[in-house]
């Protein structure tokens, strides 16, 4: 870990609090932002000699509602399910962000922590890599102010900060908490990819990122409304199909460490099964830093085995349902000619059952995307 926090000059310990408490966290610059006058503001020269400093009325992150009761291992892991009936059109889905729930945890905390260390221990360069400015830097220390400000606030009996040690009662570690303190993918940590890896996104711009990933649709219907979204924002969900169980690298697209481009073109899906099918959608949340002005983009990662959410009331039926309409673009992109000839057959034959049983009388459907 010696590169980026030698540059940060702190130990190498203190910045595991940004990498482990979220699953994963892009600081997003651009260089230049517009300012409140409506003029943009170009750093690229002056950054360097001008640190960043709040404004007098610069906008304040509020304090979340403390949860001291919190119970980890009763907390279950929040049931988003991101399919409707019927056609499902390609959007941003931009919904309004609660304060009280821009970190979530669950019971599936330790499990997820637990994998992150040991992808980090293994291999930190391949997960964590930044540009190394003033800028970025600055943008660094405010994730962990947030963050540490955040966690300590809302799960204070997970969390303590105290005589300038954060202490993460769950786990026993314990880290110094230093006082000081076109969009790019300028920094980041990724632990848990499936099948993305860092060193092949990392200084991409927003729209190169989009576009090269072949997200289906980016350019004719999301691209102009995108980046007109993160230029006009101020400081105050999707789900693929996985072929394997593997949480922090689906092995069945190919070789974590190779240098061909994990796709659904490297994909082996021979011997496949419904037991090797997994649920994986991600909530997602953007914010606007008020100090560093940088976007930081956070992604929480829910996983879960097909044959475990289809025992859900509704959810079967709905999903498949969703997945017949897709368009063809669609469908290449999340790869489902590998396992629709399974999953469909099995969703149908599910909801049939729930329908001879009567649940679907007995218990009320959830409004989408739960």
């Amino acid at each position: 870990m010696s590169s980026l926090l030698e540059s940060l000059g702190t130990r190498p310990d203190v910045a595991l609090v940004v990498f482990l408490a979220i699953g994963a966290c892009w600081l997003l610059y651009s260089y230049k932002f517009q300012g409140k006058s409506g003029t943009f503001i170009d750093f690229s020269a002056t950054i360097a000699n001008h640190p960043v400093t709040p404004e007098p009325d610069a906008f304040k992150t509020p304090t979340p509602k403390p949860l001291p009761d919190f119970d980890l291992d009763r907390t279950k892991p929040q049931l988003y399910r991101p399919f409707r009936h019927g056609k499902n059109y390609i959007t941003m889905g931009i919904r309004k962000l609660d304060w009280d729930s821009w970190i979530e945890m669950d019971s599936n905390f330790l499990w997820f922590h637990d994998t992150k260390v040991s992808e980090l221990e293994k291999d930190l360069n391949a997960h964590v890599q930044y540009v190394d400015n003033a800028v970025t830097r600055d943008a660094c220390f405010e994730v962990l102010e947030e963050l540490t400000s955040y966690l300590t606030a809302r799960y204070p009996k997970i969390f303590q900060l105290k005589g300038g040690v954060l202490h993460n009662t769950l786990t026993g570690e314990m880290f110094d908490y230093p006082a000081d303190g076109q969009y790019h993918l300028d920094a980041g940590a990724v632990c848990l990819p499936g099948f993305w890896r860092l060193r092949e996104k990392f200084n991409m711009s927003l729209d190169t990122l989009h576009i090269e990933a072949g997200v289906p649709h980016y350019q004719a219907k999301l691209q102009k409304s995108m980046n007109r979204f993160f230029k006009s924002m101020l400081p105050e969900k999707a789900f693929f199909i996985q072929l394997d169980d593997g949480l922090h690298w689906s092995h069945r697209m190919g070789n974590q460490d190779g240098n061909e481009v994990a796709s659904w073109a490297t994909a082996n899906d021979v011997g496949l099964t419904i037991e090797d099918l997994y649920f994986r959608s991600e909530r997602q949340s953007l914010r606007r830093l008020p100090r560093s002005k940088a976007l930081l983009f956070t992604v929480r990662t829910y996983f879960e085995p097909i044959t475990t959410i289809a025992k859900e009331p509704h959810v079967p039926g709905r999903l498949a349902e969703a997945i017949e309409q897709w368009d063809e673009e669609t469908s290449k992109y999340k790869g489902k000619h590998h396992w629709a000839g399974i999953i469909l057959p099995y969703l149908h034959e599910q909801d049939q059952l729930q329908k001879e049983s009567g649940l679907l009388e007995k218990v009320s459907e959830s409004a989408y995307p739960f």
